[in-house]
């Protein structure tokens, strides 16, 4: 299980924060890959622990099936909606994501935006996924306020990996 933050830096000052976690499922990769970007799946796998809200829903923007420059809506249970582009979309490879704006108050005064990569690697007999998020700060003012905020947000990356291991292996 990995947990660290670690800003990225410019010449000028820090203007993103990240956090990764990461669980090994005893299966396939092809089988893990699926059941882990099923947006159907969302709902009941990704829900809300203090002070993150759950996801309720995602939906592909209508005709759009899930590929790279695809569009979907996220609605998550208190009630923010997130517009997000897929970024990469590699079976069982690798699932990239970001959006931009609609973070809700107070989490609007600390990021503007985020990147979700999910990472599929075979490992001892089993699936290793490595869920990795980004956050673009509002301004490098933001980052010594967003170090605790993005700590609490890794424990809801665990909890959602903990789940798709669950869910796999009931």
């Amino acid at each position: 299980m990995i947990r660290t933050v670690a800003p990225v830096l410019t010449s000028r000052a820090v203007t993103n924060i990240s956090t990764s976690a990461s669980v090994l499922v005893p299966r396939p990769r092809e089988e893990v890959f699926e059941v882990a970007t099923d947006s159907t799946n969302a709902g009941a796998l990704l829900r809300s622990r203090w002070p993150f809200a759950g996801i309720s829903k995602v939906e592909l923007h209508e005709g759009q099936t899930v590929t790279k420059g695809a569009k979907r809506r996220v609605f998550m249970t208190d009630g923010t909606v997130l517009d997000e582009v897929i970024l990469d979309y590699d079976p069982p490879v690798r699932h990239r994501y970001g959006w931009t704006g609609g973070a809700k108050f107070p989490f609007s005064l600390l990021v503007r935006s985020g990147t979700g990569n999910w990472d599929f690697s075979e490992e001892r007999g089993g699936t290793r996924i490595v869920w990795t998020y980004t956050f673009g700060l509002t301004s490098p003012v933001a980052y010594p306020f967003a170090i605790p905020i993005v700590r609490l947000f890794n424990g809801w990356l665990q909890q959602g990996l903990d789940a798709i291991r669950a869910e796999l292996l009931a």
